[in-house]
């Protein structure tokens, strides 16, 4: 019998299916990688498509109501004749906020804030603007987590 291996048989070396095992896992980790991005990428849509249903739905409420209702005045005088305060998002003085908004409610993990701008843009119309938050919303930045707020705003322009 022969024990001599013949040059025409030929196999795999330790060393090549070891490096072929590394490769394979560095994929297997990248496709792993990329399904947790898709994943708090779908999150962040669903949260902006349910605070953009709640602006449209408190547009809708205020563009119902007639044009003195008490929900569309300018509760703290900002916003007369200008546009400045119409982007507050803060309530009841809260010092780590923006600044006071007019009106505000709360839809679980939402705050629904709206400003009421008077003579504005022309005299005799108010410009609401509706801005939803969500202060959930967590962004991983070398190893350190940073909380984001995440807005939708909506303006709406009324007439008298």
């Amino acid at each position: 019998m022969n024990n001599i291996i013949k040059d025409d048989q030929k196999g795999f070396t330790l060393i090549e299916i070891m490096i072929s095992i590394a490769i394979f896992a560095i994929g297997i980790l990248a496709v792993g990688i990329m399904q947790g991005a898709a994943v708090k990428g779908n999150t962040h849509a669903n949260r902006v498509t349910s605070a953009t249903n709640l602006a449209q739905d408190k547009i809708e409420y205020l563009m119902g109501l007639p044009y003195n209702h008490l929900d569309l005045q300018d509760q703290d005088g900002d916003c007369v004749n200008a546009d400045e305060g119409l982007d507050d998002i803060g309530f009841d003085n809260n010092p780590a906020t923006q600044g006071d908004a007019d009106y505000m409610d709360t839809h679980e993990l939402y705050n629904v804030f709206w400003n009421i701008s008077l003579n504005s843009p022309i005299n005799n119309t108010k410009t609401i603007r509706v801005i939803v938050t969500c202060d959930s919303d967590q962004v991983f930045v070398w190893n350190q987590i940073l909380n984001r707020r995440s807005y939708v705003s909506i303006d709406y322009i009324k007439m008298q």
